[in-house]
């Protein structure tokens, strides 16, 4: 019994890092079951058994992809031979590097799950269930070397951070910047988001 779930666990998991290799490379639209299965050493079939349908299964890698940048940007702040303006710095090469791999329209597709437009919240919900514990933490670090200004408080930051999210998920702000051209000023807009949350 304990064989045959952990079984089931590690087809799920392998269908799901092909998936996200897939549908990163080449984009939602152009990304095929029958190619992300081929890349699973699975079968359409088994894969249809994990994943009821192609938004499903990207959604699944739209949320992996949130839980593995918490747990990539948490590894940095757990660093212990690097100041904390360091660690940020490599925090914005990480998002920058993981910005650039992704297609311009898996890019879309991401965006459309995070304003709920596919009919669904499950997207929004684990990168909201994440944001306190890390952000916090972070807060805490830099007000401990001196890197944030002390007067910035943990609801302001918040705030801060949701207003720069929720915006960009605006169906009126896409109509003036769609998520690709976000996407490629994603390196401006991570050094004014970190350097304002260090008030500098």
């Amino acid at each position: 019994m304990v064989d045959n779930l952990k079984r089931k666990k590690d087809k799920k998991e392998s269908i799901l890092e092909a998936a996200t290799k897939v549908f990163v490379k080449e984009g939602y639209k152009k990304a095929s079951i029958a190619k992300i299965a081929k890349e699973a050493r699975s079968s359409q079939v088994t894969l249809y058994k994990y994943f009821s349908n192609k938004v499903s299964l990207a959604r699944a890698v739209v949320i992996k992809l949130i839980i593995d940048g918490y747990n990539e940007s948490e590894a940095y702040l757990n660093a212990t031979n690097k100041t904390f303006v360091e660690k940020m710095q490599d925090m914005m090469n990480f998002g920058i590097s993981m910005s650039n791999e992704i297609s311009d329209d898996f890019v879309v597709f991401m965006y459309d799950e995070f304003s709920g437009k596919n009919g669904d919240n499950s997207v929004m919900k684990v990168y909201n269930d994440n944001k306190h514990s890390f952000w916090k933490k972070l807060l805490d670090q830099g007000r401990d070397e001196g890197a944030v200004d002390p007067n910035i408080t943990d609801e302001g930051a918040m705030i801060y951070l949701d207003m720069f999210v929720v915006h960009a998920m605006n169906s009126e702000f896409n109509k003036l910047h769609s998520p690709v051209e976000i996407k490629n000023h994603e390196d401006d807009l991570m050094h004014l988001f970190f350097y304002g949350i260090m008030g500098r």
